[in-house]
């Protein structure tokens, strides 16, 4: 009898968990259609939300790639090999050269990269860290207008 009864209620635990995940499944499709339905712009449309949010050519040429990295001209573009740990000293086991080219500490790092960003703004006026246009539907929008066509 115990077989039996414990049988139904993996039989029944089962069927919900199936259950479950169809239903789950259903109302992330139906959500995405809500989050990601289509959008549309004109040229002038569009011009105006440029103008409207003060979005540049500069942030336009980020956003499309045709700017360079930020970090180009650092030692995190380039060919050297770097190992970045909490002291700024290498594994034991490891050799300069062998292994690796330059070491680091984490605090250098972040300087580094803060470095190149703060440079990188002075020269192109873009915040890599904080870019104003987002990729909607093949369209380049400011990312205030693509979060709304994401939540209406």
């Amino acid at each position: 009898m115990k077989k039996t009864w414990t049988a139904i209620i993996v039989f029944f635990v089962c069927v919900l968990g199936i259950l479950g995940t169809f239903y789950e499944s259903q109302l992330k499709a139906a959500a995405d259609v809500v989050l990601f339905g289509h959008v549309s712009y004109t040229d002038e449309e569009l011009q105006e939300l440029y103008e409207k949010y003060d979005i540049t050519e500069n942030d336009l040429k980020f956003a499309r790639g045709e700017l360079p990295n930020y970090l180009d001209g650092t030692v995190f573009q380039s060919n050297s090999r770097v190992i970045v740990s909490e002291t700024g000293e290498p594994p034991e086991s490891s050799k300069e050269g062998v292994d690796y080219d330059v070491v680091m500490s984490e605090q250098e790092m972040l300087a580094i990269i803060e470095e190149a960003r703060v440079a990188y703004i002075e020269k192109y006026g873009v915040d890599p860290s904080n870019p104003k246009i987002d990729e909607v539907d093949d369209y380049l929008i400011p990312v205030q207008e693509a979060k709304k066509t994401r939540v209406s």
